[in-house]
């Protein structure tokens, strides 16, 4: 049962979410709290594995759930029900678009979903950082602004590679909390 269960959620999450990974975040999230299948804390202690592991942050998320719910088979279940979607969406996308290359109906469908998807990154962000920057401590909030701060300037001028970033970030918060 817990294996439908975990086939059934992920692959919702994987058909009704545009924008990639993080934008399925506040769907997952909604998801496992709901299924009881992680707490807030550990959902929020995925996120972070999730983005300094090797792939897709949704599939690394759904894989650490499947596992912690089902074993070895659930992760393969969930794994396979967040990204069946996509495979068999783009698929039918890639037909389509090629047979409608310059229709304008496409086209404004693309300049609709863009901003929702902007929309639906900022909520994970805010999701993300909420917790990280609203604790009772005030010198930890602080600190991670700080953490903050260096790593967006060190995106955005300084164009450090994000690998050294994270592996920097980590140092930082290892030395700092």
């Amino acid at each position: 049962m817990i294996y439908l269960q975990l086939l059934y959620v992920f692959f919702f999450i994987g058909l009704f979410s545009f924008g990639g990974g993080l934008a399925m975040l506040p769907l997952i999230k909604e998801a496992v709290i709901a299924h009881n299948w992680l707490s807030n804390q550990e959902f929020l202690d995925i996120i972070s594995i999730s983005q300094v592991t090797p792939g897709p942050i949704a599939v690394n998320t759904a894989t650490f759930v499947g596992n912690k719910v089902g074993g070895v088979f659930g992760a393969i279940v969930a794994t396979a029900g967040v990204s069946l979607p996509s495979l068999i969406v783009i698929i039918i996308v890639a037909e389509i678009y090629n047979r409608l290359k310059d229709n304008e109906y496409k086209n404004a469908f693309f300049r609709g979903v863009k901003p929702v998807t902007v929309a639906l990154i900022a909520y994970a962000g805010y999701l993300i950082g909420q917790p990280t920057f609203t604790t009772s401590n005030i010198s930890d909030n602080i600190k991670a602004i700080i953490i903050f701060g260096i790593t967006f300037v060190a995106m955005k001028k300084i164009n450090i590679n994000p690998v050294a970033i994270l592996i920097g970030s980590g140092i930082l918060g290892a030395l700092l909390f």
